[in-house]
């Protein structure tokens, strides 16, 4: 039974392949539709009655699991002749529909393993977009979107980089600086799933980790919002959004605004010039203005010293 020793487990599969016929000259990147971890996918291949399994399975995590061992023919790429050459490897997508994309620490265990197969089994890996090329897809023998716009666009850099690096030389990483900017752009998921996917692609979480919290520290205040114009504000009073009395002028002050403007213009607006004192006392002793708190609240919103008023009411009254 024969696995890349990059294999985080796996999950032998006996039941969905044949014996290999030829030497091993040709990798098959398939896609999975779907983000299933690599571990689940082998066993759902396994188990399930799908005519379906590969030799390897990638989880959006990075993690690398081995199904089918290599000795035998995976069913995978709608075509015996390239199953029989290819080791074929189910990546998991990153979301669903689209583009299909697969996340940056699944490809990056695309290329670990990729580099290991054609190292073991002497291959140059080659993509010429047709079945010539010893990288191959799905959709090169059947009508089907596997492996998806985005692995198929990545099929040139994966050449690359397996041809110019070596087992003891591990891809160029990006800075820690680089991956805390997608870190906070939302690609690398959150709480023990970004954990999980920075370890697996080679990153010290706690480094990146820290970088994040600097680089969110460092993003300017939001601008001082634009003051409101003295007639919104007056309207805001009336409305009770300032309180009353000296409560009012308080904070009309500390906000920047001039308490005496905004009360001519609340006056202005609840009818114009201020009634006398002694024309507020008889409305109130008529009933206009309410009773008690409420009476007080009323003539301190209207600007009226509810003290002197309730004298003249005294007055009159007594």
């Amino acid at each position: 039974m024969t696995y890349s020793t990059l294999i985080n487990g796996s999950t032998p599969i006996y039941n969905k392949c044949n014996a290999r016929e030829g030497a091993i000259k040709k990798i098959t990147p398939h896609h999975m539709a779907g983000n299933m971890g690599a571990a689940a996918c082998a066993k759902y291949h396994r188990d399930s009655d799908r005519q379906a399994s590969a030799n390897y399975y990638i989880g959006s995590d990075g993690a690398i699991w081995g199904g089918v061992p290599e000795e035998y023919r995976a069913w995978t790429s709608s075509s015996w002749d390239n199953d029989n050459q290819a080791i074929t490897i189910e990546v998991a997508n990153s979301a669903t529909g689209g583009n299909w994309p697969i996340s940056d620490a699944a490809f990056n265990s695309l290329i670990r393993l990729c580099k290991d197969i054609c190292e073991r089994y002497g291959i140059k890996l080659t993509w010429t977009g047709n079945a010539s090329g010893t990288l191959t897809c799905h959709d090169m023998f059947a009508a089907t979107n596997c492996p998806g716009l985005y692995l198929k666009s990545k099929f040139p850099e994966l050449v690359q980089l397996v041809n110019g690096t070596t087992a003891s030389q591990p891809v160029s990483k990006k800075s820690v600086d680089e991956i805390a900017k997608e870190v906070i752009n939302g690609k690398w998921g959150n709480g023990g799933d970004r954990k999980n996917r920075l370890a697996a692609a080679g990153y010290d979480y706690n480094a990146v980790q820290a970088k994040v919290n600097a680089l969110i520290g460092q993003k300017a205040a939001p601008a001082t919002p634009a003051k409101k114009s003295n007639d919104v504000i007056a309207q805001e009073v009336i409305n009770g959004k300032w309180g009353y009395g000296q409560d009012r002028i308080n904070r009309l002050k500390a906000t920047g605004y001039d308490p005496n403007a905004i009360q001519a213009l609340v006056n202005q607006k609840l009818g114009g010039s201020k009634k006398s004192n002694e024309t507020i006392a008889n409305e109130v002793i008529q009933g206009k203005w309410g009773n008690g708190a409420d009476r007080k609240n009323r003539l301190t919103k209207a600007g009226y010293d509810y003290n002197a008023i309730q004298a003249i009411v005294n007055r009159k009254l007594g």
